[in-house]
């Protein structure tokens, strides 16, 4: 295989996720070329590539199918793999390996969603590799997973294309009215679509994200080096801040395009712990941060203890990032006159002029940095007040600093 068959094509495009694959392909086999293909009857292209053996094959390259052993695996779904073409027993297509230029090679279908063969996930090297039929069965699984790639992207381009049509037929609707009408209902239409997206977005990544993670228990489960260790713990890493991203996101959608956020009340008899714990874990996330905390709670609070403990984290965090570095974060709460109050200050004022909006989606005070989040803990916070039919206010000034309060009535409890 040489570098002047690396001819651009337009093909599916890649993402992280998929390289990530193919990086996992080539650890599993220890072969320096991985590839996912598309292969028809003519055509051999790749969608993703992994080259390191000097093949020069990258994403877009297209050879004649006939002179690659992935069209056979495509024609009989059987995976093939050759440890060493040149001491391996005879193929009916001898001599592709010596054309192409590789000694040991694998290959499994690659199948999309809805059972369609799409072509191969393979690797191959100029050098003999030992493979396994365990390595092969790992290979298929991370094959099955690519295919959930395949149908994501097919899946964005039309859902793209949709609210692109609905767009246009919005903006068309409202060509009989004045300008100033036309533009605030056309603001409104564009942020219910974005919101409507980032919601079926969101719930459709869950799939793919379990199937990610269970990828990774299982070669974790492998015989693998330091090296592939860490590469495992970080894909664990990545599904796991996905994970946390994409509960946030349902939230935010819940809030905006729901009956509002979701809450399960159970008496709380311990709710002064469960809070303790909230704070110790942003404790430990922060060391170099300073918490204290009061807690007088001395009634039984009917309540979704998750959904507290979520409101308080969130302000923690707001805290940490938004407060002064040098001062002392104080958590306060207490039931008193049938009203529970969870309270968290510090120093470091809100602008003004940003305090209005301060409980508004995708509001940041200005952050910079993208590692500090998406802008929603604030609006989830508030729609945890809401949903629990109390309310969450901000007091903040230069002398005094910043203060978020949430108080809820207490409910009467049917003594038992």
């Amino acid at each position: 295989m040489h570098s002047e068959a690396a001819v651009e094509g337009s093909v599916t495009t890649s993402s992280t996720g998929s390289r990530d694959i193919l990086e996992l392909v080539a650890v599993i086999t220890g072969m320096r070329c991985a590839v996912a293909a598309r292969v028809t009857r003519e055509s051999w292209i790749a969608l993703d590539a992994i080259d390191k053996a000097g093949y020069g094959i990258r994403k877009g390259s297209r050879l004649d199918a006939e002179l690659t052993l992935c069209k056979k695996v495509k024609d009989t779904r059987i995976p093939i793999c050759i440890s060493d073409a040149e001491k391996g027993p005879s193929l009916d297509h001898d001599y592709i390996p010596a054309t192409m230029g590789f000694r040991s090679y694998v290959a499994v279908p690659l199948v999309t969603r809805d059972g369609t063969l799409f072509g191969t996930l393979c690797a191959f090297d100029p050098d003999p590799r030992p493979i396994s039929l365990k390595e092969v069965e790992s290979m298929q699984r991370l094959a099955n997973l690519y295919g959930l790639h395949v149908d994501s992207a097919d899946d964005r381009t039309r859902a793209s294309s949709e609210a692109t049509s609905r767009e246009m037929s919005l903006a068309q609707s409202r060509l009989d009215l004045d300008e100033s009408e036309n533009s605030l209902l056309l603001a409104n239409g564009v942020a219910k679509l974005r919101e409507e997206f980032i919601a079926v977005l969101a719930h459709d990544l869950r799939n793919p994200l379990q199937s990610i993670t269970m990828a990774a228990e299982i070669i974790g489960t492998s015989k693998l080096d330091k090296k592939q260790l860490k590469l495992v713990s970080h894909v664990k890493q990545s599904a796991a801040r996905i994970h946390e991203l994409i509960e946030v996101t349902m939230d935010f959608a819940r809030g905006r395009l729901g009956g509002g956020m979701l809450v399960r009340k159970e008496v709380n008899e311990d709710l002064a712990r469960t809070l303790d714990a909230v704070i110790d874990e942003i404790r430990q996330a922060h060391s170099e941060r300073t918490f204290t905390s009061s807690t007088d709670i001395t009634e039984r609070v009917l309540c979704d203890q998750y959904r507290i403990s979520q409101l308080l984290s969130n302000l923690l965090i707001n805290a940490v990032v938004h407060g002064s570095p040098e001062s002392v974060i104080q958590v306060i709460s207490s039931t008193e006159d049938g009203v529970f109050r969870l309270s968290v200050a510090n120093r470091g004022a809100i602008p003004p002029t940003k305090i209005g909006r301060i409980f508004e989606p995708f509001d940041r005070q200005g952050a910079a940095r993208p590692e500090e989040g998406l802008g929603l803990g604030l609006y989830i916070a508030s729609q945890i007040a809401i949903a629990h039919e109390g309310t969450l206010h901000v007091m903040s000034a230069e002398d005094s600093g910043t203060i978020f309060e949430f108080q809820m009535p207490l409910e009467p409890l049917i003594q038992r």
